[in-house]
């Protein structure tokens, strides 16, 4: 599973082989951002109250990120959210498997189709799934709405939107 913590109802996420630039997902009932890790870029919708107890997080990561081999001291000043936006970040509704690694997907804003991920089985926590019986283990993960299988292996909502083939 992608969760690296839960702390006051958020949860908070990492997805591997995520597209660049570094970031982590945080959830938050129904609302749901991206936070860049180095940047502090913040992508969807989220509570404010909410809202700041990502950004405390996130500054620690800059901080440790951003000059190598520097440490986090609690005593210097947080850094402010330099941008706020509120691009879309892709909700999973549905999946339905259709045949050998292809599933069917459709997104809370609409948007379906077929995904192949026979290109996407490698690596040590994907390389089981090339078994069919293992693949078809997916489901949609409650909070992320992404999917996941239950050895732990989960793909990005953002890279599954991209990948889905929406017929003309």
């Amino acid at each position: 599973m992608p969760e690296v913590c839960r702390f006051l109802g958020i949860v908070i996420g990492i997805f591997p082989r995520e597209h660049p630039p570094p970031h982590f997902h945080a959830v938050y009932g129904e609302y749901q951002i991206t936070v860049g890790i180095q940047s502090g870029i913040v992508s969807g919708d989220f509570p404010k109250r909410a809202l700041r107890s990502c950004w405390s997080g996130s500054t620690c990561a800059r901080r440790n990120s951003s000059t190598p081999g520097a440490a986090f001291r609690p005593d210097d000043p947080p850094t402010r959210l330099r941008h706020w936006s509120s691009e879309m970040i892709p909700r999973l509704a549905e999946a339905h498997y259709v045949k050998d690694f292809t599933i069917h997907l459709r997104f809370s804003d609409g948007t379906e189709g077929l995904v192949d991920l026979a290109g996407e089985l490698y690596g040590e926590v994907f390389e089981p799934l090339r078994d069919p019986a293992r693949f078809r283990q997916f489901s949609v993960h409650p909070e992320f709405r992404t999917l996941c299988w239950p050895n732990g292996a989960d793909l990005a909502p953002e890279f599954l939107y991209e990948k889905v083939q929406v017929p003309a």
